[in-house]
């Protein structure tokens, strides 16, 4: 039976379409670059010698420079050499001749290798300027002495610029620059090339953890052939799977809460009927059954209320408010709930202030963040509400002297359904559709533990309308 062969595409084998491969190509294109512009220099600069024609410098040293009297002694080869060893002693430039036999005239000896260039030098036509190291030397100049004819050479003018190089090449510390912006120019087309879509993906997933479940890492993460592409389509998949389940859940929440609202409207209209007619002794299960059915009742206006703030069709009914008259009514509501508790509720009112937002949806906010505070302070203890603003915003701080709240919990009293003590009667909704309703209006609402004991819940609300 023969072996499937399995499939193999372009883009498995494309270096380009991995992070692995990007990361092994871009390393080993910079470090040829290096390579080669290094290879480049040294062969510029380790050339055995360098011959090229005078420029307007070696022009003007030749026109000026001064020469020895060589042309006078012609009585002997030892008198020449005499007087060029003298004249080469006292000069900035030193004369050479050159005899037909290549043999070199004048002091001090130059290097071997000069010699070589040199020759060269005496096969070429015209005047030449030869460098090897630091050896700068210009000639051949014939001309004849005593009948004998000789080239004479110039040792010690300007060097030539090095051929095919650029200028700036020509030094090392430029060199060195080069190199180090030639990787740093791949380097930090790399670290865009990674850090780019990945911060793409934290703000996403930001956007997703804040509630906006539309955000998407989009097609410039999503259409890359590599591993964070493959983690951007990922990504999209997983939001949109979880914006399904999320909107199917709000639905499925709001439609029961409908339906539950129905027969529990005709139970209470029975109720009533009942209680018209059913005989004394049966009044105290006729209130239990009353008492349970408003609980439901209640329980189910608040999730159709969340459900209307997570499905955004909770509309705002915006108007001027007088903060501290709706303050004082929730703490009047508040005292009389709390006679037979004998909780003390204190408010304090720094001063007549306005804000604008929707009255009801403020007063449900805060109504709900005083009754909680109401249901675990103790009996006879108190219970402060503090209204107080600056210039753009008006700050409500409810407090009570209950157990307080872990430290890691306190984020999560503001989940819906989340009851820290789970023998507490409520839904766990209250602080939920408060949040709800002070974000609708652009402000904050966070809890923390005060410093003598007990929860504190801060209320900020800006002044001016927001848009």
């Amino acid at each position: 039976m023969p072996f499937p062969v399995p499939s193999v595409t372009w883009s498995k084998l494309n270096p380009l379409g991995s992070v692995f491969g990007k990361i092994w190509i871009s390393f080993w294109v910079t470090l040829l670059l290096i390579v080669l512009a290094v290879a480049f220099v040294s062969h510029q600069v380790a050339q055995v010698y360098q011959i090229g024609a005078p420029n307007s410098n070696h022009i003007r040293l030749l026109n000026r420079v001064k020469l020895p009297n060589i042309d006078r002694l012609a009585s002997s080869r030892q008198e020449i050499i005499d007087e060029l060893d003298r004249f080469n002693s006292q000069s900035s430039y030193q004369w050479y001749l050159v005899d037909d036999t290549y043999h070199l005239l004048g002091t001090p000896r130059p290097p071997r290798r000069i010699l070589v260039m040199l020759s060269e030098m005496m096969e070429m036509e015209g005047v030449k300027v030869g460098q090897w190291r630091q050896e700068t030397w210009m000639g051949p100049i014939t001309m004849s002495v005593g009948g004998e004819v000789y080239r004479m050479f110039i040792r010690g003018v300007p060097p030539l610029p090095p051929p095919n190089l650029p200028l700036w090449l020509d030094s090392q510390w430029l060199r060195i620059i080069f190199g180090l912006v030639v990787s740093g120019l791949m380097s930090l087309l790399l670290a865009w090339s990674f850090t780019r879509p990945l911060e793409r993906l934290r703000r996403v997933s930001r956007q997703l953890a804040g509630g906006n479940l539309d955000a998407r890492v989009g097609d410039s993460v999503t259409l890359r052939a590599d591993e964070v592409g493959e983690l951007g389509r990922d990504f999209d998949d997983m939001a949109e799977r979880l914006q399904q389940l999320v909107s199917a859940q709000q639905r499925l929440l709001s439609n029961v809460s409908h339906e539950l609202r129905s027969p529990l409207t005709r139970l209470q209209v029975a109720l009533g009927i009942v209680r018209q007619k059913a005989p004394t002794d049966l009044e105290s299960a006729l209130n239990r059954i009353e008492r349970e059915s408003d609980r439901l009742e209640s329980l189910i206006a608040q999730v159709l209320k969340l459900s209307r703030f997570e499905n955004d069709m909770q509309q705002l009914d915006p108007s001027e408010i007088q903060l501290d008259d709706l303050v004082h009514q929730v703490a009047e509501d508040a005292r009389f709930e709390s006679r037979q508790r004998q909780v003390n509720i204190i408010e304090t009112i720094d001063q007549p202030m306005t804000v604008y937002g929707d009255g009801q949806l403020i007063h449900s906010a805060l109504d709900n963040v005083v009754r909680n505070a109401l249901r675990f302070s103790p009996d006879e203890s108190e219970l402060r509400i503090e209204l107080k603003s600056d210039r753009h915003h008006a700050t409500i701080e409810v407090s009570d002297q209950g157990p307080g709240v872990p430290d890691d919990k306190l984020e999560q009293l503001f989940d819906p359904f989340y009851r820290l003590d789970q023998s507490n009667p409520g839904a766990g909704l209250g602080l939920n559709i408060a949040r709800h309703a002070i974000q609708a209006h652009k402000g904050e609402i966070r809890a923390f533990n005060g410093a003598d004991g007990g929860l504190c819940v801060r209320i900020v609300l800006p002044k001016s309308r927001q848009r």
